[in-house]
């Protein structure tokens, strides 16, 4: 039973491993900037003596900017130039007016905030990683999900007994499922009675009795019997398939804060940009000193940037959803998790849910000349063997060195 999903999984690896390396490189050539930057207050002599230092930070800044920060530069801009305001068109504007300040500088017009365009980018850089990686493992829980069901399955196929990877099942295959097995897919017996644990989808730890007639889900396990068991659904029709769809429409889903968080941003950002040139217009008139002007511009555009507002909130959605889904919590929209801060009482399903799901024995009660120590241990003798829940309990209280091989029955 192979999710639709599964060749996608791969991508998710390459976005984090492509953002690692991206943050990476920018701090590789981010770093040198700093301390030429900051040499004169660190060791109190610069390195490189003036201008050669902003012709260095300029060589260093170009790759962070412009290729390793192109993507964020050439969507930041496509957004500006089409009036498609986004976050990273504030931080696309700010870093290219501070690195063109790089070369401003040598017609002693305005000071150089080239270096800063780098740490800006290195920041940036290192948020984008943060959301990849949140992102990852929300899906890695996802895949986690996946792994749930069977990988080989033994079907009958002109009267003969063949294992296929569970992913070749096709609807009115007929699989054979022997005890301990995870049942393939989504079925009906169609021969056999056996009891089924189906604690991953009910959280019920007592098995289910099946026989002819009873339907199966896919990735519960065959406990006692060998079953037969014709195939009804396969694929992305099956039980797990729309548990995992679920979870994954739950990440894709804008809460209502999140529409918030959108139109807030297309408001934001160009009434950001106008603060910025009434800035830069305002300390230039009274100033007359372009240069500080420009600093306080830039400053203007990249302190303002509401990453935290477009990131935050999927990130959060994201995390919450995949974390719900490995503790058994299938959130199925987004907004729930938005709205769990109004709920006063919740109703719980008892058995899987607030106790273990698991049977265990708290007292014993014996009759006769027999001791409590005795009977246990004679009742876990008989019990070793079997699957049964209950029977699992008594061995556990007895302990493995308290049961004895059983010779005979009266």
């Amino acid at each position: 039973m192979e999710h639709e999903h599964t060749p996608e999984e791969p991508e998710e690896d390459s976005e984090i491993s492509s953002w690692k390396r991206k943050l990476l490189w920018t701090w590789a050539f981010t770093i040198p900037i700093t301390v030429i930057m900051l040499s004169e207050r660190l060791f109190h002599f610069p390195l490189i003596e003036m201008p050669y230092s902003i012709i260095a930070i300029l060589i260093l800044g170009f790759p962070v900017l412009f290729i390793f920060g192109w993507d964020t530069v050439k969507g930041g801009m496509r957004g500006l130039f089409t009036f498609y305001f986004n976050m990273d068109s504030l931080i696309s504007l700010g870093t290219i007016i501070a690195y063109i300040t790089g070369f401003i500088f040598f017609t002693g017009i305005v000071d150089d905030y080239s270096g800063v365009a780098a740490m800006i980018m290195a920041f940036f850089t290192t948020g984008k990683y943060v959301e990849a990686k949140a992102r990852g493992r929300a899906s890695q829980e996802i895949r986690k999900l996946l792994e749930l069901g069977a990988k080989n399955a033994l079907v009958l196929r002109n009267k003969k007994e063949i294992e296929i990877p569970a992913s070749e099942i096709r609807v009115g295959d007929v699989m054979i499922v022997k005890p301990g097995e995870k049942i393939p897919t989504d079925g009906i017996v169609v021969k056999g009675e056996s009891s089924v644990d189906e604690s991953m989808v009910t959280g019920e730890s007592l098995p289910v009795d099946k026989l002819k007639g009873s339907n199966v889900i896919g990735a519960t396990i065959n406990q006692d019997g060998i079953l037969y068991i014709k195939a009804t659904k396969v694929g992305s029709d099956t039980f797990l398939a729309h548990i995992i769809e679920l979870v994954e429409e739950a990440q894709g889903t804008k809460v209502p804060i999140q529409k918030l968080a959108d139109k807030i941003t297309s408001i934001f950002v160009p009434a950001i940009l106008i603060l910025a040139i009434l800035a830069f217009l305002n300390w230039w008139l009274f100033s007359k000193d372009v240069s500080r002007s420009l600093g306080i511009a830039i400053a203007v555009l990249v302190i303002a940037c509401p990453c935290a507002l477009g990131l935050a909130t999927p990130t959060a959605l994201m995390v919450g959803s995949g974390m719900g889904a490995k503790r058994g919590i299938l959130i199925r929209k987004g907004e729930a998790i938005q709205t769990m801060k109004e709920v006063k009482t919740i109703v719980f399903d008892k058995t899987g849910t607030i106790t273990k799901g698991k049977p265990e024995v708290t007292d014993i009660t014996s009759t006769g000349k027999i001791s409590q120590k005795e009977l246990l241990s004679l009742a876990a003798s008989l019990e070793r063997l079997s699957e049964h829940p209950i029977a699992k309990a008594i061995v556990n209280k007895a302990g493995l060195k308290s049961s004895k091989k059983v010779t005979g029955f009266k």
